[in-house]
């Protein structure tokens, strides 16, 4: 709201004598906008003590860190002193919505469950995942082990299931996480691997009418394969060549 010359007129008399919380509610401006405005046209209240350099830098170093009632017993200061210092230095951050008791009984029932992560258990509360790690630590809650050793048994059960099950389902089974699985799988070797694209009879024409006159690379290139598919595909179509080059500086051999 802006200032109109009648509510100056009032901060300006009464500001020194009375105080900020007076001319608020004369003007009908808050209150850290009636200090702002005071310090903007160099005005000081007798009512109300004066921040020096230390306060200010303690504030603005501690204020992200720190609970507000905090820095004000550190500064022997009032809470609404702190917070209206904070706005007009621009860091104010307003009080988060308090818990509800659903919210409170689902961070309960969640956090202590090892099928969510964190970040799975904030998005559910709609919360930050600092909010809830704050929250379940003062609640006294503790994450489930997730980590553990694994047997030979669940070793076992991952060999043998891991083509014919997903990930999320051995994790299921296993009374897993997901992640534990997945990175269980890649430590012993059973990684998943895509399905080979099959040779079209145009890929086979197309290394026969070339495989000897250009090199091999420029062949997968064009067939958007690798080197060494196009080497192993050319034994089974009768054109191999072992001693032509496969670079883009292949040498030509000539016969004595």
């Amino acid at each position: 709201m802006r200032w109109t010359n009648s509510a100056l007129r009032i901060l300006k008399k009464r500001y020194s004598t009375k105080g900020a919380k007076y001319v608020a509610k004369r003007t009908n401006h808050p209150v850290y906008s009636v200090v702002a405005k005071a310090n903007s046209i160099g005005l000081h209240s007798g009512t109300l003590r004066r921040w020096n350099q230390f306060e200010v830098n303690y504030l603005l170093k501690n204020y992200t860190i720190k609970p507000v009632d905090s820095i004000a017993r550190s500064i022997k200061r009032s809470q609404s002193s702190v917070e209206n210092k904070a706005r007009q230095l621009k860091i104010y951050v307003p009080k988060p919505r308090k818990w509800s008791e659903e919210e409170l009984s689902l961070l309960r029932k969640l956090w202590t469950d090892k099928r969510f992560s964190i970040d799975e258990v904030a998005a559910k509360l709609n919360k930050t995942r600092a909010a809830s790690h704050y929250k379940a630590w003062k609640m006294g809650l503790r994450r489930p082990q997730v980590w553990h050793l694994w047997t030979k048994e669940e070793t076992r059960y991952l060999r043998k299931n891991f083509k014919k099950k997903s990930y999320t389902e051995i994790a299921k089974d296993l009374g897993m996480t997901k992640l534990a699985v997945f990175h269980k799988a890649i430590k012993i070797g059973l990684r998943l691997r895509q399905a080979p694209r099959p040779w079209t009879e145009a890929d086979d024409e197309y290394i026969r009418q070339n495989y000897k006159k250009i090199p091999t690379r420029e062949i997968a290139q064009k067939l958007n394969r690798s080197l060494d598919g196009i080497i192993n595909r050319a034994g089974p179509l009768g054109i191999s060549d072992k001693n032509r080059g496969h670079g883009p500086k292949a040498k030509k051999v000539t016969k004595n």
